[in-house]
């Protein structure tokens, strides 16, 4: 009998023991900082802003927010695109657009020929890396613009 209830309170314990959380960092930001709101969307209220480098952990997510915790045990929601699992800290120029078929490179919302064009990149325009999904790099421009490219058409500026 005692075995069992021993089983039954493992097992009770198990399912209530939370989730592992993933580490991220709040990546760079033109302006500076990410509102971490109440909800997920801009709609909700503002609790806190996050700096470039902050560790948060990844509780869930909804669409393209993320629901996380800090440090202190509060949690609230952030735009999962100023979110990575590296920092690397805004810096002299990272990347270079190089020569294009049609000489120009497509700036898109997403990682994926299926966004939409934000704007275009000429061939030589130096850009800043901010983060890596699979074979697309979310790069920003010295005037604040960002959006994903194919690392195949970008090299490192030297």
């Amino acid at each position: 009998m005692h075995r069992r209830h021993a089983l039954a309170l493992l097992a009770a314990m198990l399912l209530a023991a939370p989730a592992a959380a993933d580490t991220l960092y709040v990546l760079d930001t033109n302006d500076g900082f990410l509102n971490l709101r109440a909800g997920p969307g801009t709609t909700y209220g503002i609790i806190e802003r996050l700096t470039g480098g902050q560790i948060v952990d990844r509780l869930g997510s909804s669409g393209e927010w993320d629901q996380v915790r800090l440090s202190d045990g509060r949690t609230g929601w952030a735009h999962s695109g100023y979110m990575g699992w590296e920092y690397r800290p805004q810096r002299a120029y990272d990347l270079m657009v190089v020569r294009t078929n049609d000489g120009y490179l497509n700036l898109r919302s997403g990682p994926g020929t299926n966004y939409g064009i934000v704007r275009r990149l000429n061939w030589g325009q130096r850009l800043f890396f901010l983060e890596e999904r699979g074979s697309w790099f979310r790069v920003s421009l010295p005037e604040g613009t960002s959006g994903w490219a194919s690392a195949r058409y970008l090299t490192p500026a030297w």
